[in-house]
């Protein structure tokens, strides 16, 4: 029985992690605009940082010490100030990388990404509290050990759909307008989300 449980926790971690990662957010954003300016690797390294964070905030939330860190304004404030100026920070080297492309600004290695999607999602108190919402409505009496599986299980679902995200959007035609317009909106979509998420956190 509780290796059915078990099972049946991945099953559903790896489900959930798809489902989450399909909506808008910043590693979307980030791992289209990648795509599409033709560096897959990069792509594909933040959309598995991103599903790293995913996986920690997922384990931290049906665990129950999500929902203790999310409870505590001082906390919450101070991750939404370091994940707005991490976001930011990202979305104007990526402008200049566009703008005038250099080797340290583009960063084209899978290993930068991974870092970057990590960042990028870590810090951001409204994506733990979303996985708090989520694992008290899914399966609010889970034990430990399944926790833990349903972690695992959306670390690897989010990372198969940011995968095959970028390599999907690599595929794009090079002459599709979207890869003219794409790096303006991705901006301007990081820094509306970072604001965001700071404004919501102070006026609530």
């Amino acid at each position: 029985m509780a290796i059915a449980s078990t099972a049946v926790a991945a099953a559903l971690g790896m489900g959930l992690g798809v489902m989450t990662g399909i909506p808008l957010g910043v590693v979307n954003v980030a791992v289209v605009e990648a795509a599409l300016a033709g560096r897959v690797r990069y792509a594909t390294g933040l959309g598995v940082g991103g599903a790293l964070a995913d996986m920690t905030h997922a384990g931290l939330a049906f665990i129950g010490v999500g929902r203790l860190v999310t409870l505590d304004s001082a906390w919450a404030h101070a991750m939404a100030l370091v994940a707005a100026v991490i976001i930011i920070s990202y979305g104007v080297l990526r402008w200049r990388a566009r703008r005038a492309p250099r080797p340290e600004l583009a960063g084209t290695g899978r290993g930068r990404g991974v870092v970057a999607g990590t960042l990028l999602t870590l810090p951001n108190p409204g994506s733990l509290a979303a996985w708090v919402a989520v694992a008290a409505a899914v399966w609010p009496t889970i034990g430990t050990v399944d926790a833990i599986a349903v972690a695992l299980g959306v670390g690897l679902g989010s990372a198969m759909w940011f995968a095959f995200l970028a390599r999907w959007v690599s595929r794009v035609r090079p002459d599709h307008p979207a890869r003219a317009w794409m790096p303006k909106v991705a901006v301007a979509v990081l820094v509306a989300s970072a604001l965001g998420g700071v404004a919501r956190l102070l006026f609530a």
